[in-house]
């Protein structure tokens, strides 16, 4: 009896051993999954990180990385030739004039001028056939977590009109917008795009930016807006020998600014 006693003991000691044994390989598992879960959701954030990197999300544009130096590039290519005189684009003998009424923050204003707004710079503006003005409307802005930022970003692209390069900062403002909401607006957001313009002196840029005049500007093109019951951006207004077309709100395509520019021509 004394040996079976014994052997049962043993049998139990065994099997408590092997128990252990496994709960604690059990245990190393799951120590190795949570590890691996760690690893994986560190390289999600980097490869987020490196995407909105990319795409143009960062806060601050850096005018010698390869997107910066992308965006500059199509800019300058599509204005290139074409004439600027403080915020207007284009011949002053054009017989049609489009004012854009916009906020650079406002996403469906990116939406425009990278779309409709693009063909028709290279089309009707570039023949001369019309003149393309850039007015101030805040919109988007006034929505964000600094909406006091506006009539700084603002007379930043009319600070390059001085020298004649408002629509190179406008364009490029579009290009890299960041994300709406967000305070990406910053003064080294504002210097790299002007860093981008090519021909423009930033020196000369950052002391105007802060004109007393430029910010009354501004303001003026608010107080306009406001008067003709303007409340959306884009806003865009054709003008030509046959009148003033229906002001075109919110997003458009190239066809329907057509249509509106023969109707006034």
């Amino acid at each position: 009896m004394a040996s079976r006693t014994k052997q049962k003991e043993e049998a139990r000691a065994r099997r408590l051993a092997e128990e252990q044994a496994r709960q604690e390989r059990e245990r190393r598992q799951r120590r190795l999954q949570m590890l691996g879960g760690v690893v994986i959701a560190a390289v999600v954030v980097v490869a987020v990180a490196i995407a909105i990197s990319a795409s143009g999300g960062s806060t601050t544009p850096t005018p010698n990385s390869p997107a910066a130096r992308q965006a500059a590039s199509t800019v300058s290519g599509l204005l290139s030739g074409i004439p600027q005189s403080g915020v207007t684009l284009g011949s002053p003998r054009a017989k049609v004039t489009v004012t854009e009424y916009g906020d650079l923050q406002c996403p469906i204003c990116k939406d425009f001028a990278l779309s409709a707004e693009n063909n028709l710079i290279s089309s009707d503006v570039r023949s001369g056939k019309v003149k393309l003005v850039y007015r101030s409307l805040e919109t988007a802005t006034g929505n964000g977590p600094n909406p006091g930022v506006f009539p700084i970003q603002q007379a930043a692209a009319y600070a390059a009109g001085i020298q004649q390069h408002a629509w190179d900062y406008i364009l490029l403002f579009y290009h890299e917008q960041g994300a709406e909401g967000t305070a990406y607006v910053t003064p080294g957001y504002l210097e790299g795009l002007a860093q981008q313009v090519p021909g423009l002196s930033f020196s000369k840029w950052s002391t105007d930016r802060t004109s007393s005049t430029l910010l009354a500007q501004v303001t003026n093109d608010q107080q306009s807006a406001s008067s003709k019951g303007f409340n959306s951006t884009p806003t865009i207004v054709v003008q030509g020998p046959k009148g003033q077309a229906q002001p075109i709100v919110g997003a458009t395509d190239y066809g329907t600014l057509e249509t509106t520019i023969k109707s006034v021509s």
